[in-house]
């Protein structure tokens, strides 16, 4: 007797938005075949929109390659996914898209049908439930709740790639498990405007035996693929590959499901530690930025390894814009690392792929964690545009004067911090909580510009003095702005307006030094003749 089937291929349970932007669910199989037709994949939150991405790419990596860039070229030309590649793939593999197969069940572990499952809310991480508090939500671990299998399935793949670590229950007698490999970065994924060439952007070629990318080795293989059953405590071991990596099974979990009212529900869940990553973040993942940590006097320390570029809650991932967008050989792997999706570009549009002038986004993906690394505190999500000229530019000059744009809104948004912390300390007042969201979100759209104008203008080597300098004035009148609101917050004793008003004007003196200092240094990045 066949058991109950829930099947990722052909089921609804991928949030997508089609052309029109409506949205719908799709199963993992159309997700391929209908690319061309849809816009993007839309998760629930951030975090599970990422991984869902990185899912759809390991697969489309096994059933496609592309194994070389004239193949790569041949699926973007192509109006859409061919279907043949596709159903030669699942020919032996479908059974291993079940989401409930009592021997191999998606990306789950059958062993642990020996222990007592718990509320199905352990996966889904702004629940409360053991040690996960939040402050809206009661969850106990004792709840009976049930989700859909198509929710359940969603919140898997992003358990597996974004769960905090902690206590779990042990799978023998380890309870101790790291974060799962995604909290530890922004994961960035160049879109384009269907999900057809979103998917391409961010495809590798991909072959294996010649161990291609870089780091993946022949044994390289998606989750699904692992015929391995687990024994033991999980270990410690390095990604085989890109694929490997792309659907890290960082937790061994298994969803208890039963029938209510004729439908298939998922009313519990199993959830111990799994593999642990071992490897080198920035030698094996390609969708992230890195760079070189800096120490409290703001110089690179050297002798550290790069780490991830990560989203903040209020400042803009823009800040890290050369990081995420800009190559220059003689830093990669040194001070900074860009995403290794973004490397083929230069060589699709100079093969007449990629149009030389596109403006794609860079989104980026992530969620906060708490001091502990185990409760989410937020999700996150940020962009900034990705026009092709920068990307293909391999120019120090643009990266440094890039820099020292970004450095100035740091330093005007330091100054603005020193006013209220001085007056604080003369005052002994309550730090404000509104300075920052004054400053930093009201620069979004103006750096967006900013990139967008040098990708214009710099590889034809046309006018950027207008452009930076409209950057550096938007600085200003938003840094003032910001000073003047804190200034004018509820003070009405005349002691307090003086001391305010002598630390607002050393700021006014300290902002106007940082824009003219910004001024003279980009004049070291300006073409002469355009002087």
């Amino acid at each position: 007797m066949t058991g109950p089937v829930f099947d990722l291929l052909t089921e609804r349970w991928i949030p997508v938005l089609d052309e029109h932007g409506d949205a719908d669910e799709i199963g993992l199989e159309q997700v391929l075949t209908r690319a061309h037709g849809l816009l993007r994949i839309v998760g629930e939150t951030p975090p599970m929109t990422a991984a869902l991405y990185r899912l759809v790419l390991a697969l489309l990596h096994r059933g496609y390659g592309p194994p070389s860039e004239e193949a790569w070229g041949a699926l973007w030309t192509a109006k859409e996914f061919p279907e043949e590649p596709l159903r030669h793939y699942f020919a032996d593999k479908r059974s291993r898209f079940d989401l409930f197969d009592p021997q191999r069940p998606f990306f789950q572990c059958a062993a642990l049908a020996r222990l007592s499952p718990s509320t199905s809310y352990k996966l889904v991480a702004h629940r409360a439930v053991g040690n996960k508090v939040t402050l809206f939500d009661h969850t106990t671990a004792s709840d009976q709740v049930t989700m859909h299998p198509a929710e359940a399935a969603r919140w898997l793949i992003t358990t597996q790639a974004f769960d905090p670590g902690g206590m779990k229950t042990p799978f023998i007698k380890d309870k101790s498990s790291q974060k799962a490999p995604c909290n530890t970065m922004g994961v960035v994924l160049l879109e384009g405007a269907t999900l057809k060439e979103t998917l391409l952007l961010n495809a590798l070629g991909y072959r294996p035996e010649l161990e291609r990318p870089h780091g993946t080795k022949i044994d390289d293989r998606p989750v699904w693929e692992d015929d391995a059953v687990p024994e033991g405590d999980p270990k410690q071991r390095p990604a085989r590959g890109w694929t490997d990596l792309l659907t890290w099974p960082s937790r061994r979990i298994l969803l208890s499901h039963r029938e209510v009212d004729g439908q298939q529900v998922v009313d519990g869940v199993v959830l111990t530690p799994g593999d642990r990553y071992g490897g080198s973040q920035p030698d094996d993942e390609k969708m992230a930025a890195f760079r070189q940590p800096v120490g409290s006097n703001g110089k690179p320390l050297r002798d550290k390894p790069l780490f991830a570029v990560r989203l903040h809650p209020v400042r803009g991932v823009w800040r890290h814009s050369v990081e995420l967008l800009l190559s220059d050989r003689r830093e990669e792997n040194r001070s900074r690392l860009r995403p290794r999706t973004l490397h083929a570009i230069p060589d699709r549009v100079a093969d007449g792929y990629i149009p030389a002038k596109a403006v794609y986004t860079l989104r980026v993906f992530g969620q906060q964690l708490d001091d502990k690394g185990s409760v989410v505190e937020a999700y996150l999500e940020d962009q900034v545009p990705a026009p092709v000229p920068l990307l293909r530019v391999d120019d120090p000059v643009l990266g440094a004067l890039i820099g020292t744009a970004i450095a100035l809104a740091d330093n005007a948004g330091a100054a603005l911090r020193h006013m209220e912390r001085d007056y604080r300390k003369d005052k002994r007042a309550a730090p404000s909580s509104t300075l920052d969201l004054d400053y930093w979100p009201k620069l979004d759209s103006a750096f967006a510009t900013l990139l967008t104008d040098l990708g214009e203008c710099w590889p034809t080597g046309a006018a950027s003095t207008a452009v930076v300098t409209a950057w550096s004035r938007h600085v200003r009148r938003t840094a003032q702005r910001a000073g003047e609101r804190w200034a004018r917050s509820g003070r009405t004793d005349v002691n307090d307006l003086v001391v305010m008003a002598k630390y607002f004007d050393r700021f006014l003196t300290r902002l106007a030094t940082l824009v003219r200092t910004f001024d003279h240094e980009v004049r070291n990045y300006i073409p002469r003749e355009e002087e």
